[in-house]
């Protein structure tokens, strides 16, 4: 596991990418407070939209389809390898009531949006899969990232050793107090809970969603120096990230956008995109 992180700047707009994972052949961006990718606010459509183009020149592509996700804190995973499913919008297609994202096309550009959870990547470079989630503490907990990986073996022959994986900026251990009945759900959930959850001298708990997260993975396949993280704290970093933790009810949202299309690559056939596997 490695901490690895860059930040660039398009128009006055700052992203964030791991370098290693677009070394691999996955295109991505974090985006930071410059961008609010917080989905059901006012002229959500407008907004998203216009911020989507912003991203997309950032990444130097123009995707054929655009999958986001109504996500509800689960461990559901959709398969997205058809343009025209779930929730129609101006933008793209919306899974709902799901909380990962699966595809082996090409050109489509997959999307998870966070404020303190934390956003996994995770890419195939030989099978060509992708899989791009939202991992909270209940999703963590229902190990959703190890679901993602399952759905990738099983769809379409992912040898997990194969994997890279990035994780983006999340609320780090230090800031992230959690009460005594998250505390047992953990102790359940993972046998190495004391690497997970911490307790200081006062008596306050604080849970490491990455460590958590890095267990699962590798539990699934996934080789430990395969994994880069983002060690930017979403709390801590206020001049760079949106926090609910921090900011309330009137947060912003950061997001993960994910591509398998690579930097000034163009769609030259519409029928291969169609076709290609």
């Amino acid at each position: 596991m490695t901490e690895s992180h860059e930040i660039f700047t398009v128009d006055n707009i700052r992203y964030i990418r791991i370098p290693e994972l677009l070394q691999a052949g996955l295109n991505h961006v974090f985006t930071t407070v410059d961008i609010d990718m917080r989905p059901e606010t006012p002229k959500f459509n407008q907004r998203f939209a216009e911020n989507l183009e912003k991203i997309y020149q950032a990444m130097e592509i123009e995707p054929s389809q655009f999958y986001f996700m109504e996500q509800e804190h689960s461990d559901w995973v959709s398969i997205v390898d058809e343009k025209e499913l779930g929730r129609k919008y101006p933008f793209g297609h919306r899974a709902m009531g799901i909380d990962a994202l699966v595809t082996s096309k090409r050109y489509f550009a997959l999307c998870s949006t966070v404020a303190d959870c934390a956003p996994v990547l995770l890419f195939d470079p030989v099978q060509k899969v992708q899989a791009n989630i939202h991992s909270g503490w209940k999703g963590t907990l229902a190990k959703i990232s190890s679901k993602a990986v399952k759905n990738m073996v099983m769809c379409y022959q992912t040898d997990p050793a194969d994997i890279i994986a990035g994780i983006g900026p999340h609320i780090e251990r230090e800031n992230y107090e959690i009460q005594d009945d998250v505390i047992e759900l953990f102790y359940g959930g993972f046998a190495n809970y004391e690497e997970i959850i911490f307790k200081d001298e006062n008596g306050k708990s604080t849970l490491d969603l990455r460590k958590a997260i890095v267990s699962s993975l590798v539990k699934s396949g996934v080789q430990k120096e395969n994994i880069y993280y983002v060690g930017l704290s979403t709390f801590a970093e206020n001049e760079l990230l949106h926090s609910y933790r921090r900011d309330g009810e009137n947060y912003g949202a950061n997001s993960a956008v994910s591509s398998m299309m690579l930097p000034g690559e163009i769609i030259e056939d519409p029928e291969e995109d169609e076709s290609e596997t």
